[in-house]
Parts: structure tokens; sequence; C-alpha cells
């Protein structure tokens, strides 16, 4: 099994934040998580590195998601450019090592606010 670390940038403006809630589809996590079952043909989980709220936008979110698809990185990269939304950007993917956990592994977090 293959586990792969996202960095993913995106404008939350129309989404209600990054988790996915119940039936709710628009989230970032959902939209993606669709994109990436879509060219695994598995049922993916993605697992970010922290949430955010409706409306807040990320530059280099962190996400890992486990998969026993073989598609290389490149062509998943591809999918993701091709089928998400335009305010939602996969920058990479690389494969980890299989007790990498985007969480659990953060190292820093930075936040800005700005107040208009």
């Amino acid at each position: 099994m293959r586990n792969i670390k996202l960095t993913i940038q995106y404008d939350g403006t129309k989404y209600k934040g990054w988790q996915k809630l119940g039936n709710e589809t628009n989230t970032i996590q959902s939209k993606i998580e669709k994109v990436l079952s879509e060219i695994t043909g598995e049922e993916i989980e993605l697992i970010g590195s922290g949430r955010t709220d409706a409306g807040v936008h990320a530059y280099n979110q962190i996400a890992n998601f486990k998969t026993n698809c073989k598609t290389s990185n490149e062509k998943i990269l591809e999918h993701c450019y091709r089928y998400l939304p335009l305010d939602i950007v996969v920058k990479n993917a690389e494969d980890v090592k299989d007790n990498f956990h985007s969480r659990y592994n953060a190292i820093e977090k930075v936040y800005t606010y700005k107040i208009q």
C-alpha cells in the first residue's frame, strides 16, 4: 500500500471549510476525495494536517492518503488539475513512508489573519 502526501492550495471563499460534514459535498476535503477516488478506483480518505473554517484559504496545506493504486504521482496530479474546481490546486504529490501522518507529523503551521 502506498502513502501519498499532497501539498494543496485553495481559495476557500465558496466552501464550507476543509472537513467533510456528513452528506455535505461543498468542502475542500470532499472535492479532493471525489477526484482521487475517480483516478484510483478506491474509496479515498484524505487526512488533512488541520482544518480550516468556511471561507478560509490555504497556500500549502498538507494532506495524505493511502492507496493500492499504481498510477504515477504525475498522472494523479494531472487528473487533479483537470477535474478539481479552479480554486483548488494540488501542487505536489509524493510517496512517503507508511507511518507518515499529515496531522501528527506536522512540524509547523502558519496562520495569517487579515481583518478588513
